[in-house]
């Protein structure tokens, strides 16, 4: 269930322009060996190239290290560098270049190097400074329009760890069978689904015939250190009475009885989740691509005892998180985050992740700063004048710098609708604009 052992390589050089050549040979040729092929090995060695000669201005003859490791399914560049004062405020998806802006020009490399991968990541770590980590998937082609193996009410089945091709074939019949809200973003591109399978992204079972013939599935993941989560179980075509979910969740309970998790967390359940065997974390509103909105519950299963936390906690946001904490007999002490005017980095950071088939995107903070209610008031514009339908946003009540995102969302007329238990390094809010 935990990601194999990625590959990877490593480099260590200075930041100087004239080690640009090395840096760019070392993405391109590691991302090929890799598996990455030719046009994304491209673009990633541009956003290396970009990002490297910024580094070069704003960090000058510092040690850098790049770290180019694969798994399977995407190929990631990562840079480490002892760096202070670096904006990267380009790497917001709202950033604009106009010719008539001097300082906006400054910031064409970093917007190139964004646009040029599929995610992005930006952390800092203690002694050793500032990581920017560029990730380039495979491509993929999507799931063609044809008619899926035929499904029938399965009287005798048995559970199996499925092959790469029933591992394609699940993913093609849960598009067939069920709308896109309750599944995975990856399930359009069954190659992907099989890759990510295989590199132990998540685990999945079926529910087969002796015959080989396909009755159900279920596939599960960690969510962070303590949370593990699960997408169905999907069911074709098989009789209510059927106790086949219960069998497929069963199978799961038990794979996870023995490891560090907390809680099984269901986001987005079928109607075939065992519902019994949950407990509801609240609902909120799911607009589907074309259609009228509807209400998604979600589930959570606690599968150890809670022995508390402490969570960083805005004044406008504590109302909200006192109320799910004493519902759900939530052991949790709340540390204050006031803005008591101490200096703050000038611009803030936020990446989105898109997902196209549920036309949802979430975004997540990366930096925080000043600009904070202006920078998302800018990309809810954006993503709303691109006609997405859902847009959440997630914060992580263990990182203080995090919570003072809060005021800005509030501002914004986003407002919390689920928490997630240890759902991040701590508790996770969602919060969901309005539409």
């Amino acid at each position: 269930m935990k990601p194999n052992s990625r590959r990877g390589v490593r480099l260590n050089i200075p930041a100087q322009p004239s080690f640009l050549p090395v840096a760019t040979a070392f993405i391109e040729k590691s991302a090929l060996a890799l598996g990455l092929e030719e046009r994304e090995t491209l673009l990633l060695t541009l956003a290396t190239e970009e990002l490297f000669l910024y580094l070069c201005q704003t960090a000058s003859d510092q040690a850098l290290e790049i770290q180019c490791s694969g798994g399977g399914y995407y190929v990631q560049a990562e840079f480490i560098i002892l760096a202070e004062n670096l904006s990267l405020r380009a790497f917001n998806l709202t950033t604009k270049i106009t010719p008539e802006e001097e300082t906006s020009l400054d910031d064409l490399g970093l917007v190139l190097a964004s646009r040029s991968v599929d995610r992005f990541q930006i952390w800092e770590e203690k002694g050793r400074g500032m990581h920017v980590n560029l990730i380039k998937e495979r491509a993929y082609p999507a799931v063609q329009p044809e008619v899926p193996p035929s499904a029938r009410p399965l009287l005798e089945y048995s559970l199996k760890t499925p092959d790469r091709e029933e591992v394609k074939t699940l993913a093609r019949m849960a598009l067939f069978y069920y709308p896109p809200q309750v599944l995975p973003v990856f399930f359009p591109f069954p190659g992907k689904v099989a890759d990510m399978a295989a590199e132990g992204e998540f685990k999945v079972l079926v529910a087969c015939d002796p015959q080989g013939h396909l009755g159900g599935g279920i596939l599960w993941y960690w969510r962070g250190p303590k949370i593990v989560g699960c997408s169905g179980p999907y069911l074709f075509d098989q009789p209510k009475e059927s106790p086949m979910a219960e069998a497929l969740l069963e199978a799961v309970l038990a794979d996870i009885a023995r490891t560090k998790a907390v809680g099984l967390l269901s986001r987005y359940p079928t109607p075939e989740l065992p519902s019994s065997y949950f407990e509801s974390l609240g609902s909120f509103s799911f607009f589907p691509p074309q259609g009228p909105p509807v209400t998604i519950t979600a589930y959570f299963r606690q599968l150890q005892e809670d022995t508390g936390s402490l969570v960083w906690a805005h004044p406008e946001l504590a109302p909200f998180l006192k109320q799910e904490f004493q519902r759900r007999t939530l052991p949790r002490e709340m540390r204050p985050v006031i803005d008591d005017g101490e200096a703050r980095n000038p611009f803030s950071v936020l990446s989105p992740n898109f997902d196209r088939g549920r036309s949802l995107v979430t975004l997540q903070p990366i930096r925080p700063g000043r600009d904070e209610e202006e920078n998302v008031g800018r990309h809810l514009k954006l993503l709303r004048k691109e006609g997405w339908r859902n847009i959440f946003f997630e914060m992580d009540l263990a990182k203080s710098w995090q919570v003072e995102f809060a005021p800005a969302l509030f501002k914004n007329n986003l407002r919390p609708c689920l928490l997630l238990p240890y759902a991040g390094e701590g508790d996770l809010v969602i919060f969901q604009a309005s539409a």
